[in-house]
């Protein structure tokens, strides 16, 4: 959790209820209003570009934000804890959104993100547990260590054929999801990033993974299902499925892999492997068949 304190903010000693800043102004200072627990309002012209670090950290009476086309960057735990933030909509400009960013905004449900964000910084919406779907814009290539980690209420999560790597402890915790289809331009899986998911049922890698961090599905103890479109098993690092009931869990693989698997390092644990000739799978859009052997 990121923790800055608030004996930064030049408001400290101010109880602000609503703030309108005036035109002209084109970027938002680092620790500009931390700790301002008491504003409901906040107005941003469109010459503001860029919020800085901590500018809003704990603006916990914050339910509602707007922020206007101009900006492009949000600064490193820029809105940390805005617990009463319920909706955020984020405008066109946007291209990155720093670490941290809305970590622990627990009231947030909504999200939409434009096509323009690519990355997504760690722990950017870490402990967002009031989040219920979530659906990636299109543009987004890299999500950062932890980035939703803790979003304990998440049923559904779409990832756009675009995401190639999936960063550490991503979204560990995220016990409420009960399907995950990678799409086919994810190569890489990091350690812990699927950890700790415990209602997750199914799983479907697509045939670009080449690299499966250490522990990445450990505790995802109510798995039955894992389809793995790969021809050549991915490479796994330690306890990938550790705590998974690889005896009664089925393992589904290209037919023409499947003595590969069963002799490949951590795949080799799974008693039920069978394989598939054709595949039918929704990721963004594209469809392909599994017909089971």
């Amino acid at each position: 959790m990121w923790n800055n304190g608030y004996d930064d903010s030049p408001f400290k000693d101010y109880e602000i209820r609503k703030a309108t800043v005036e035109y002209g102004i084109t970027s938002i200072g680092e620790s500009a209003f931390l700790g301002c627990r008491g504003m409901t309002e906040l107005t941003l012209p469109n010459s503001v570009t860029s919020i800085g670090g901590n500018a809003f950290e704990g603006c916990s009476g914050l339910t509602e934000l707007i922020l206007p086309n101009s900006v492009t960057s949000i600064g490193n735990a820029a809105f940390v804890d805005c617990s009463g933030l319920t909706e955020l909509i984020l405008p066109n400009s946007v291209t990155s959104i720093g670490d941290s960013a809305f970590e622990g905004c627990s009231g947030l449900t909504e999200l939409t993100l434009p096509n323009s964000v690519t990355s997504i910084g760690g722990n950017a919406f870490e402990g967002c547990s009031g989040l219920t779907e979530l659906t990636l814009p299109n543009g987004v290539r890299s999500i950062g260590d932890s980035a939703f980690s803790g979003c304990s209420g998440l049923t559904e999560l779409t990832l756009p054929n675009g995401v190639r790597s999936i960063g550490d402890y991503a979204f560990s915790g995220c016990s409420g999801m009960t399907e995950l289809i990678l799409p086919s331009s994810v190569t890489s899986i990091g350690d812990y990033a699927f950890y700790g998911c415990s209602g997750l049922t199914e799983l479907t890698l697509p045939d670009s993974v080449t690299s499966i961090g250490d522990g990445a599905f450990i505790c995802c103890s109510d798995l039955s299902k894992i389809t793995s479109l790969a021809e050549i098993p991915p490479v796994c690092g330690s306890g990938v499925f550790d705590r998974v009931n690889k005896t009664n869990c089925e393992l589904i693989v290209p037919v023409i892999s499947v003595t590969a698997y069963k002799q490949a390092e951590v795949w080799n644990e799974f008693s039920n492997i069978s394989g598939f000739s054709g595949v039918e799978v929704t990721v963004a859009g594209k469809t392909r068949k599994i017909v089971v052997e």
